[in-house]
């Protein structure tokens, strides 16, 4: 049913994974006791990310032309959104989105500069928000490995952009009064304060997540079932981002980074298999885990 209904790439899906997003999310922020009506961008921003993952899973040729990864990615992020974050690391994550989308676009190998300068900025403003973002510079350094390795100046565009945003957070603090320059050292934190030996829902479900995430990540690394020489490139660099998605679950206890690359690890599972039990099961289990999670937060 779901398999049939989401093969294809059409428009009637995008209204669907939006409107369910926007209403489950937008029903949590404000029913939320700490969030409430004047945080309800955080709706419009939960759809945005849906739009920007779509188009670098196509764009990418990170599955085929269909609407699985945008059913998958939708339901995690209803989950992610409702259990594992707060909202600074959502907008972090949300720039670390961006980083993705140019360092995979690199396979084009052209405007490197450009792009190389572009994720780099991007993490540098997730780091902002988030501290651990930080963690994100890994796969740029390694997405110049892969793709640009022998030029030296390429090296260099992480630093520039760091030094670009640092200058401007540090502008802002003066002339505002914000302290965001200084809360950046201050938030890494090696406390590893979210750990909760009483086990409860949110440690369970973001224990479930990042496992899986490393696993995938780890498969990814080591050879996908049926992705071409060509596309090991651009599937590298997206295992390395779920590694440090790990990473980041770590050091803070979110997996949010981890719903895109779970997302396209998924879909790609059910458009190779032929078993239709399985197509469908895939697609139904983060539909129920969704709705299941959201009646327990409430």
């Amino acid at each position: 049913m779901l398999s049939s209904f989401f093969k294809t790439s059409k428009p009637i899906h995008y209204i669907i994974t939006f409107l369910m997003v926007a209403i489950m999310v937008g029903y949590f922020v404000i029913d939320h006791p700490f969030l409430g009506w004047k945080y309800i961008w955080i709706s419009v921003l939960a759809m945005a990310s849906i739009a920007i993952f779509q188009f670098i899973t196509l764009k990418n040729e990170l599955t085929h032309n269909n609407s699985f990864s945008l059913w998958i990615y939708s339901c995690l992020l209803v989950i992610g959104l409702v259990y594992f974050s707060d909202m600074q690391i959502f907008i972090a994550y949300t720039c670390i989105l961006l980083a993705l989308r140019r360092l995979l676009s690199m396979r084009t190998r052209r405007g490197l500069v450009r792009k190389i300068f572009d994720a780099s900025l991007w993490v540098s403003l997730a780091t902002v928000f988030h501290s651990w973002s930080a963690l994100f510079f890994i796969v740029i350094f390694l997405s110049i490995v892969i793709y640009a390795f022998k030029n030296i100046n390429y090296w260099t565009l992480p630093f520039i952009a760091i030094a670009c945003v640092s200058i401007l957070t540090f502008t802002l603090d003066q002339y505002i009064g914000t302290n965001f320059f200084l809360r950046i050292f201050n938030k890494f934190d090696l406390s590893f304060y979210y750990i909760n030996f009483e086990i409860d829902v949110l440690f369970a479900v973001s224990s479930i997540v990042s496992s899986l995430g490393l696993i995938m990540s780890i498969a990814l690394l080591f050879g996908f079932p049926k992705i071409s020489i060509s596309a090991r490139s651009r599937f590298s660099v997206l295992g390395f981002s779920g590694i440090c998605g790990f990473l980041f679950f770590v050091m803070n206890g979110s997996a949010l980074l981890l719903i895109p690359l779970l997302s396209i690890f998924i879909a790609r599972m059910v458009q190779e298999t032929e078993n239709k039990i399985v197509k469908e099961s895939l697609l139904w289990i983060p539909f129920i885990t969704m709705v299941v999670l959201f009646i327990l937060r409430f």
